[in-house]
């Protein structure tokens, strides 16, 4: 049976914490701030109490507040100017090459930006598709609908896939339905529902 390894996108692909999360983060905030025309760190705290309850700040805008998910995507999510910031891997192109098997990338990114990444690390004939926050109407990982609505637009069964991702929180989701879990992280962090661990996504092939 032919596997299907289903990729997160940032700081698993790509590493986004050091200079394109902090960017994304400010226009957040800054969107926030002004729609709802309350102060920065207002807009702060209403973000982080969002994320605890709905897992992103998106999601706790559209219930709450009746915000424009794409208005707000592309306003905070600048892909021209943030995929300046994407580095070039050869090691990372080498590893998706002798990766056999279908390879999609399953992101809470939107997806006009996941698209500007991976041009930019130019890795786009890896991939068979890019399943974004749209892609699960808006209901980021690691819901447990965000995880099925792909599989069924896949037509796949959880055990036919294996996650890599970063985020521990997503990897529980994954196994927790049947999914091999591949955690990216230079930390040693030993937990039941994380199948194999590397410190880097060029490892990869070596623990297949």
């Amino acid at each position: 049976m032919s596997k299907i390894w289903i990729f997160d996108l940032d700081d698993t692909l790509h590493d986004a914490s050091s200079k394109i999360f902090p960017r994304i983060n400010q226009s957040m905030t800054a969107y926030v701030s002004h729609k709802l025309n309350i102060s920065l760190t207002d807009a702060h705290q209403l973000r982080d109490k969002y994320w605890k309850v709905y897992g992103a700040t998106l999601k706790g805008l559209i219930e709450n507040h009746s915000i424009d998910p794409q208005e707000f995507l592309l306003n905070t999510h600048d892909a021209e100017e943030l995929s300046k910031f994407v580095k070039q891997s050869h090691a990372l192109e080498n590893t998706l090459k002798k990766l056999k098997g279908k390879k999609i990338v399953f992101t809470n990114a939107p997806l006009h930006y996941a698209m500007a990444v991976i041009k930019a690390l130019r890795i786009q004939k890896y991939f068979s598709g890019i399943y974004s926050i749209e892609s699960t109407n808006y209901n980021p990982k690691p819901s447990l609908y965000a995880f099925r609505k792909i599989l069924k637009q896949l037509g796949k069964r959880p055990n036919q896939c294996v996650m890599v991702e970063d985020d521990l929180a997503n990897l529980k989701t994954a196994h927790k339905i049947g999914m091999q879990t591949i955690l990216v992280s230079k930390l040693n962090k030993k937990t039941a529902f994380v199948t194999k661990r590397i410190s880097k996504i060029q490892y990869l092939t070596r623990e297949i």
